[in-house]
């Protein structure tokens, strides 16, 4: 015993200085013998109230905070010292366990120095458990006093001496006293303690063991064969690229709870830009699973359809009939110029071409997240190999956008190239919008017969009420009439049936956009990189030179490896004493 105090002496004054200092940081110390019992104790240090050497004058505050943050988990029994010879009222020990433990449930008296207790109806009312109530129950001991210590007098001797002195003052009572039942009684209280939290330990050793085997399993054993174990990491991260645009493999990332984004969107709306970037404080992160086909989705979702839909399609069509007008020269045309519509649909066809460009660029990043956090998954051992591997993907990925960008813009070119005009829905819509002008004023043209019955006009010469004719047909009928509206009116209808026509032209092409951005990304991105990515690596990385380098663990791996494998063995220990405990097996 002389060894280990002078081990405790010495890392004491080791963290704390020797002259009374106080550390945060715990000394772990186990003994293994024979002659002791299978407990875990915590010695704190005593509460006090006066700081004197070196002790910060605040003192009395730190070891409360130190006390309490051990003393207040549910699953600690508190051992709450008091001396013999200080009235127990003022015991601050218990005082600090009643606040944490009110009923005492899990609360152990223990009174020291009691051979200097008076032998009186108060001590006997003490030690006897009557006056203070604490459910583990109330054990005096007698330590050794000074004289004692400086003999260095054996702890067997004194336990003897503790014995004589409780069975002559104390006989009602003297087999429930002594360090020898304290000892017995504490063994029994962790029993008894542990098969009430049995449930709760058990599935925390579950969850533990759980995690580490996981750990484990990423880990893997220590490479053998480095030519193996990088064809094996290749395909393993190419594979894993495939499934995650299925959705089969996942992958965290963190981001701002829905609720906050929400509250950042409404704020974005009715605050005027340039806002204030918000704070770590204000914005929490929290992890997110996700894979790249759900992150595609979204992209295809928000960027694509929801992007391209939000572009107004009558955003450039002002002033349509002052348009008409100041390019019909001299005569009026006799019906809507087509110089007019292809001029607009191709400033209206414009507005496509950035959200499109955005639209790849949005699907470039989201893949090139999942190479990040795929490769950090895959080859969380190999470091070196990770950034190979990442930069290698990226490249290629910066290629396929590249093209990708130029595909689309020639689409769209081909789109600005021939306005089609028979597109059997512009057509159909064509015809539609027509229909709004077409229908002749039934009323009004009996009233015309009405008043002149002999009279030749346009009208009844070419419009024949008993043909059935296209909604364009009796437009063009009303245009021939020429008496049936005013040049304004006239002018107004062209305008509005210009505006219509370039509408659902603009409407046709944005759904052939909507439908063709996700097909392009589709083909330059994940088909290429499931068809050529894997060829690409090996080509690039599969040397002789580089192997060996490439496929070398970090120490911080290895690190990691040895102390999930130690906890794992804990881990199985503690299972294994938990299981003990449960048939009912001794600690002692």
């Amino acid at each position: 015993m002389d060894s280990i105090q002078k081990e405790i002496i010495d890392d004491t004054n080791k963290k704390c200085g020797t002259n009374k200092g106080i550390s945060d940081d715990p000394i772990h110390l186990k003994l293994y013998s024979t002659k002791i019992p299978s407990l875990t104790l915590v010695d704190l240090p005593g509460l006090t109230k006066i700081p004197v050497g070196d002790q910060p004058r605040d003192i009395d505050q730190r070891i409360e905070r130190l006390v309490r943050s051990y003393i207040v988990k549910e699953n600690s029994i508190i051992l709450a010292v008091s001396a013999g010879n200080v009235d127990i009222a003022n015991s601050d020990s218990l005082k600090l366990a009643r606040e944490v433990d009110p009923t005492g449930s899990r609360t152990i008296a223990v009174i020291t120095k009691c051979d200097l207790m008076e032998n009186n109806e108060e001590s006997t009312a003490l030690l006897n458990g009557s006056s203070v109530d604490v459910k583990l129950g109330l054990i005096g001991v007698i330590n050794r006093n000074n004289k004692q210590l400086a003999e260095k007098t054996p702890i067997e001797k004194i336990i003897a001496l503790e014995e004589d002195y409780f069975l002559a003052n104390y006989p009602g009572f003297a087999d429930r006293m002594g360090t020898e039942y304290l000892t017995s009684q504490l063994c029994d209280i962790l029993i008894n303690h542990l098969k009430k939290c049995l449930p709760i330990l058990a599935d925390k050793i579950s969850v533990q063991q759980a995690y580490h085997r996981e750990i484990l399993k990423d880990l893997g054993e220590e490479p053998t064969d480095p030519n193996q174990t990088m064809i094996l990491l290749l395909s393993h991260f190419t594979d894993s690229m495939g499934k995650s645009i299925d959705g089969k493999f996942t992958y965290t990332v963190m981001r701002p709870s829905k609720k906050q984004k929400s509250a950042i969107k409404s704020m974005s709306a009715k605050l005027p830009p340039p806002a204030a970037p918000q704070s770590e404080e204000e914005v929490t992160l929290v992890p997110e699973l996700t894979s790249a086909g759900a992150e595609l989705f979204n992209v295809f979702q928000r960027d694509c359809t929801s992007a391209l839909s939000a572009i107004p399609a009558d955003k450039n069509l002002k002033n349509l009939k002052e348009v008409i007008r100041g390019t019909s020269g001299v005569q009026p045309a006799l019906f809507i110029p087509d110089g007019v519509f292809n001029t607009l649909i191709l400033k209206q066809l414009d507005l496509f071409d950035l959200p499109s460009e955005h639209a790849i660029t949005k699907s470039h990043q989201c893949i090139a997240e999942a190479i990040d956090m795929i490769a950090a998954k895959v080859m969380i051992r190999f470091p070196k190999l990770e950034r190979e591997v990442v930069n290698i993907s990226k490249d290629f990925l910066s290629k396929q956008s590249r093209d990708a960008k130029e595909f689309l813009a020639e689409y769209l070119d081909v789109e600005k190239a021939y306005i089609n005009t028979n597109h059997p829905e512009f057509i159909e819509r064509y015809q539609v919008a027509a229909a709004l002008f077409a229908e002749p004023d039934e009323e009004k043209e009996k009233q015309k017969l009405k008043q002149n019955p002999n009279s030749l006009t346009m009208s009844n010469t070419y419009h024949q009420p008993t043909t059935k004719e296209s909604a364009l047909e009796k437009l063009m009928t009303r245009y021939m009439r020429g008496e049936d509206a005013s040049s304004e009116e006239r002018a107004n209808k062209e305008a509005e049936l210009m505006e219509k026509l370039l509408i659902h032209y603009f409407c046709i092409v944005r759904a052939h956009l909507v439908d063709t951005i996700p097909k392009v990304v589709m083909k330059f991105f994940v088909r290429k990189l499931s068809t050529h990515l894997s060829s690409l690596l090996i080509k690039s990385l599969y040397t002789k030179e580089m192997i060996a380098d490439l496929v070398q663990e970090s120490d911080k791996v290895a690190r990691r490896r040895k102390a999930s494998s130690k906890m794992m063995n804990v881990l199985l220990e503690a299972e294994k004493l938990v299981s003990d405990i449960a048939v009912g097996r001794s600690l002692h």
